[in-house]
């Protein structure tokens, strides 16, 4: 599995837009709340299909989930964790977790740690530290904190070394930033460089209108951020690491047409490898099942899938 995302072993001349439409795996976000469409199994049943990704978070001072990443790659799905080094829930400005201290070796035993049981675990699993970094609502976030990018930079060298130290060679790193909007900056400022990344990634959701959101299509989410993505150095594969839709003004056939054209539309993006979707009840109802029509798109869209 992890052989078919990473694509190493060859580099490509950078393409620089839409390609021929392609293969694009899926996975899925399932939080620990206990509701049934947050069921592994369930989803598999729902969807017609099994997802090639799972992810899971967790912050740095929590326990190493061993047995939930065993049900995770038991399934035949492989694990994307997302580890946040912050207090969850106290907000932004947490100065034992800024990205300074984190370069210079300040949280090490909880890096340590981290590395030492992933690697010992031993089979293939995607890393994706302290993403969302362009963002300004982590304690990690470029601009708050008191953190640079240069601080960002020389973070993500630490762990990725921590992680090498220990030979936790089965971890592959996902770099992964906010989808950029209009007048934000330059992704290039946080890229941590080809050496340290395997897989690019953005993240981006459609909040629908309101509260200072519009209706927004997945093109308008996410083709700056494929365009600044695909000009790093590296040609890296590239995931689509968290996004949904809301349910629109025609509750059930806006949010099936946006998940069509979600699939749709990255199957014609050079290097879009996958995407995984975040099936959570939260903001918003993310959820594939929010109605019986999106659950549908979904599961067509999966169905409709062609190979080039």
């Amino acid at each position: 599995m992890l052989a078919a995302i990473t694509g190493c072993g060859h580099t490509a001349a950078p393409v620089a837009g839409p390609s021929a439409p392609h293969w694009v795996d899926w996975g899925v976000f399932l939080p620990d709340d206990g509701a049934p469409s947050s069921n592994l199994w369930t989803v598999r049943e729902m969807t017609g299909s099994q997802p090639r990704y799972v992810m899971r978070f967790a912050s740095l001072d929590d326990r190493t989930p061993i047995p939930e990443l065993n049900v995770i790659a038991s399934s035949g799905a492989q694990p994307v964790l997302t580890l946040e080094p912050w207090e969850p829930g106290a907000g932004t400005d947490q100065p034992a977790y800024a990205l300074a201290r984190i370069a210079a070796g300040d949280l090490d035993h909880q890096l340590d740690t981290w590395a030492h049981n992933l690697g010992e675990w031993g089979q293939p699993i995607v890393l994706r530290f302290a993403h969302e970094m362009n963002s300004d609502h982590y304690p990690w976030s470029i601009g708050v904190n008191g953190n640079s990018a240069e601080d960002y930079r020389a973070a993500w060298a630490h762990v990725r070394q921590r992680f090498t130290q220990a030979g936790a060679t089965n971890v592959s790193f996902m770099w992964c930033p906010d989808a950029p909007g209009e007048g934000s900056q330059d992704l290039a400022g946080a890229y941590p460089g080809a050496d340290a990344v395997d897989l690019l990634c953005l993240d981006g959701y459609n909040w629908g209108d309101g509260g200072g959101h519009t209706w927004r299509g997945p093109e308008q989410i996410f083709a700056e951020g494929l365009r600044q993505l695909r000009a790093l150095e590296g040609n890296r594969p590239i995931v689509i690491g968290e996004t949904a839709s809301v349910e629109g003004p025609q509750s059930g056939t806006d949010k099936a047409a946006w998940i069509g054209s979600l699939f749709e539309f990255l199957a014609r993006e050079d290097r879009v490898a996958a995407v995984i979707w975040f099936q959570m009840d939260k903001e918003r109802d993310w959820r594939l099942n929010s109605s019986g029509q999106s659950q549908n798109a979904f599961k067509r869209a999966l169905a409709d899938r062609q190979r080039s």
